[in-house]
């Protein structure tokens, strides 16, 4: 049953769109962790550190699909609700033909030049062979991995959620069976872990693919000529998620350069370990948000202003709850979590758990930073919204792990991440007080 976003009870379009939402970037996140389990448990520390050096590359390759998808998403459901389909239709068009050209280009990168982009990242020579081992096998797959994530936003778009769940399950059923064979089995070792998420990547991209081009009822593609400024406006949009997630991975290298200076490659592959427990809580916040866009832009475009003012309120309160129920699970079960990952390293372990224990107070607060830049980018003021994710990704977080790890070392790193969360989230209240509930208020 389709429901009217301008109309329908709140909570059951919230449920519709976000629950799918969420669940697909849960799926997404069980990618990485399960290469991260069959590596820690099968392969060796070094080369959890190792997945862990590529992992702003991916992050890279990542932010420039939310950027696309959200940036022409947001596009094409204001263009919906305001009932102009042939805008539509061209949006979506173009943006398919971006991703193509971005998909190669990252490909052609990885598969040339796997060891100077790791050297860069912050491989020394221990991990070295294995991170561009990693790297070349995953960059054949990078055009796949940026179309799942951008396919399953337009299917979604055209209003079917259950779709998306099912393909993106099927990749990650896929990904557990070739990690199995690949890395268990046939100890190809991080080549193996590389190509099995890359296959399964190419699964749900041909799958989702499938639907758009032969069932689609809302999205019709057709060859168009790339014009700059709907390029430009694209890019514009989707800014913030593209910036939020680069500036991940420029956190995460800040991190491990920090850590490898510290501690060396056992304190990079706790953070590694940290890293895997924080994409499952970071891609349950952004699904959520990621799947409510949508229905925020279509409401913007309707002129339905108080309407907004109510799935905001409902979001925040959603996302406070779902840290504090990550923080609560993160530190009753330490030792399960981490258990997964490691095999017989006591040293590796007692670092990871003070991480977690320290780290995890990030996930009560990260959620209504995450709800509040969302919004900006659903209403098109990308600049408000980019303005918040740099301060938050990039900014505080790497003044702060610039001057704590001087006074409270190892710890230092870890309690970084949260006191960032608490700067950005006064500034992220301030700015959507001053330039987004005024502004709907005014309006309504």
């Amino acid at each position: 049953m389709n429901l009217n976003l301008a109309k329908d009870n709140l909570f059951k379009i919230i449920f519709k769109y976000g629950a799918p939402s969420i669940v697909t970037m849960w799926i997404y996140a069980l990618y990485t962790i399960v290469d991260g389990f069959f590596i820690g448990k099968f392969v060796g520390a070094n080369e959890l550190a190792a997945v862990n050096i590529v992992m702003p590359y991916v992050n890279l390759s990542f932010a420039l699909g939310i950027m696309l998808a959200v940036g022409s998403g947001t596009i094409i459901s204001i263009s919906l609700g305001e009932k102009n389909i042939e805008k539509a239709h061209r949006i979506y068009s173009l943006s398919l033909e971006l991703f193509a050209i971005l998909g190669v280009t990252l490909s052609l990168l990885g598969i040339f030049f796997p060891k100077k982009i790791v050297t860069i990242l912050g491989a020394n020579d221990v991990i070295l062979s294995s991170a561009s081992t990693y790297l070349f096998s995953l960059s054949f797959f990078t055009l796949f991995y940026l179309l799942s994530y951008g396919l399953e936003v337009f299917v979604r778009i055209d209003g079917n959620t259950t779709y998306t769940l099912v393909c993106i399950l099927i990749g990650a059923f896929s990904n557990i069976v070739l990690d199995y064979i690949f890395i268990y089995k046939l100890k190809w070792g991080i080549r193996g872990a590389g190509l099995a998420t890359g296959i399964s990547e190419l699964s749900v991209a041909c799958s989702l693919g499938h639907y758009l081009f032969f069932r689609s009822t809302k999205l019709k593609f057709s060859l168009v000529k790339i014009k700059i400024s709907e390029t430009l406006r694209i890019l514009y949009n989707g800014s913030s998620e593209f910036l939020t997630e680069i500036a991940t991975g420029i956190v995460i290298m800040a991190f491990n350069l920090n850590i490898m200076s510290i501690v060396g490659e056992k304190g990079v592959s706790a953070f590694g370990i940290i890293s895997y427990i924080s994409t499952l809580v970071t891609m349950t916040m952004i699904g959520f948000c990621q799947g409510l866009q949508p229905v925020i832009s279509y409401n913007f475009g309707a002129k339905n202003f108080k309407r907004i003012i109510k799935i905001i309120k409902i979001s925040s309160i959603t996302v406070t709850l779902l840290g504090l129920f990550f923080y609560i699970i993160c530190n009753i079960f330490t030792k399960e979590i981490i258990s997964i990952f490691i095999k017989d390293d006591k040293e590796l372990f007692e670092i990871t758990k003070n991480a977690v224990n320290l780290y995890s107070f990030t996930y009560i607060l990260m959620g209504i930073n995450i709800v509040i830049s969302a919004f900006f980018t659903a209403i098109e003021n990308a600049f408000a919204s980019a303005v918040l994710s740099v301060l938050r990704g990039m900014i505080f977080i790497n003044i702060l792990l610039f001057i704590l790890p001087k006074v409270f070392d190892l710890n230092g790193v870890w309690i970084s991440s949260p006191i960032n969360e608490i700067f950005s989230l006064i500034i992220s209240c301030l700015v959507f007080y001053i330039f987004g509930l005024k502004k709907i208020l005014n309006k309504s």
